[in-house]
């Protein structure tokens, strides 16, 4: 999990400046929240069906029905509003999609 927080999570310079992570820049991330982004990492470490794996994340029962139940994965990261990424494709992961919930 720690490592996956390092490529997500903002660091801050000495005078309290925010850096953008590198998954921050890769997404194009603006507005950003950080307690509004969730990392999920499988418990076994092995891969699983993402409707398995995203089963304890914010909203699920919201979006779940929009998620493509073959993919599988080892980790997945959510980003909710009020975050906005501008080009969530350009990230380094696999980007499944975009979905409406209602907050």
């Amino acid at each position: 999990m720690e490592e996956l927080r390092g490529y997500i999570d903002r660091t801050y310079t000495e005078d309290g400046d925010g850096v953008a992570s590198p998954f921050m820049r890769e997404i194009g991330l603006s507005r950003c929240e950080p307690a509004c982004i969730e990392a999920v990492i499988s418990a076994s470490g092995i891969p699983e069906k993402l409707n398995e794996l995203l089963s304890d994340a914010s909203y699920w029962d919201q979006w779940r029905h929009e998620v493509d139940g073959s993919i599988v994965a080892d980790a997945a990261i959510c980003v909710f509003a009020p975050n906005q990424p501008n080009h969530p494709a350009g990230a380094s992961v696999r980007h499944i999609g975009s979905f409406d919930y209602a907050a």
